[in-house]
């Protein structure tokens, strides 16, 4: 139970429950955009991922698009940068 609760508080899983999608809009939706901002890794990296798991296994598109409805669009103006 203590280590839920150490990962729950972690600087990474704030991060994580802060993912917006961008205000601006990505390449195509923001995702990889989205979880650049909210990870250590940059947005291109996460698109080779995407792209590498759709060629592989096919599974890249579904993820990206499970992953657009389930993140939320960031909040108009300066209210979100605090």
């Amino acid at each position: 139970m203590k280590f839920l609760k150490e990962l729950f508080a972690s600087e990474s899983w704030k991060k994580l429950r802060a993912l917006r999608l961008p205000e601006n809009g990505g390449m195509i939706f923001g995702v990889c955009e989205a979880l650049g901002e909210a990870t250590p890794f940059a947005a291109w990296m996460w698109r080779v991922v995407f792209m590498c798991s759709i060629f592989l296994w096919g599974t890249g598109l579904l993820a990206y698009i499970i992953l657009h409805i389930a993140i939320p669009e960031a909040e108009s103006g300066s209210a979100q940068k605090s």
